[in-house]
């Protein structure tokens, strides 16, 4: 069994007005349904859980119906970080799923998701027991001073730049989650969970539009990418 967990509990403080990120209209779907829409078409997922902020839940719980997003079978109630909401879905799956089924999670905030993508990162999942979406890094990086000087040249061979969706083994998962919270550890992502309990991760190449929507002009970019799709240019 594959589940995917979509945490969408952000406030997203930094859009404009007094919609929230994940209801904003991205074209004809809010933020959210984006992703969700996608999940719900690869035939890899089994479920999906979404967990929202807690005073959302009811436009949340919403969303199954008006969108036939027939797999969505979880709406939880988030925490405070992202990781506190990823560890809600890890509890909701505690009795469900068996260790060695597939957990995948995916930014709610990355509307330009790919079942190819899903795909890839899943199957490279069952044979690593981790695997996650990044891109090599191709800028160049340089080591700066408080001052804002330049210190050094900072190779980037061998640097990626991490992406969601990120999947892993349900054992894996769950004890990465229960050590961090017995040493109130919090990590960047679930690859940095899973990486300081000795867990195995395999990078697929992601996608340069597979962006996180978290300012305004991520959304006008994602308006661009939008609008680029549906004109065959993308």
């Amino acid at each position: 069994m594959v589940y995917a967990l979509i945490p969408a509990a952000g406030q997203g403080r930094r859009l404009p007005g007094a919609v929230k990120k994940q209801f904003s209209m991205l074209g004809r779907f809010p933020l959210i349904v984006h992703a969700l829409r996608t999940f719900e078409s690869a035939s890899i997922v089994d479920e999906v859980c979404c967990i929202a902020p807690l005073e959302d839940l009811s436009y949340f719980e919403g969303l199954p119906v008006h969108y036939k997003l027939t797999k969505v079978r979880g709406i939880l109630p988030g925490g405070k970080m992202r990781q506190d909401s990823v560890m809600a879905g890890m509890a909701f799956l505690e009795k469900k799923a068996q260790d060695h089924d597939i957990v995948v999670v995916h930014d709610g905030a990355r509307p330009f998701i790919t079942v190819g993508l899903i795909e890839r990162v899943v199957e490279e999942a069952y044979l690593w027991g981790g695997a996650v979406a990044a891109l090599p890094l191709t800028d160049s990086l340089k080591q700066v001073s408080e001052d804002g000087m330049i210190q050094k040249s900072v190779p980037r061979e061998g640097l990626w730049v991490m992406q969601t969706p990120q999947a892993f083994r349900k054992g894996i998962l769950a004890q990465a989650f229960h050590e961090a919270a017995q040493n109130c550890f919090y990590g960047t992502d679930e690859a940095s969970l899973v990486a300081r309990v000795g867990g195995s991760i395999r990078c697929v190449e992601g996608d340069p539009e597979n962006i996180k929507i978290t300012s305004a002009l991520d959304f006008k970019m994602a308006e661009r990418i939008l609008r680029a799709r549906a004109e065959g240019v993308s």
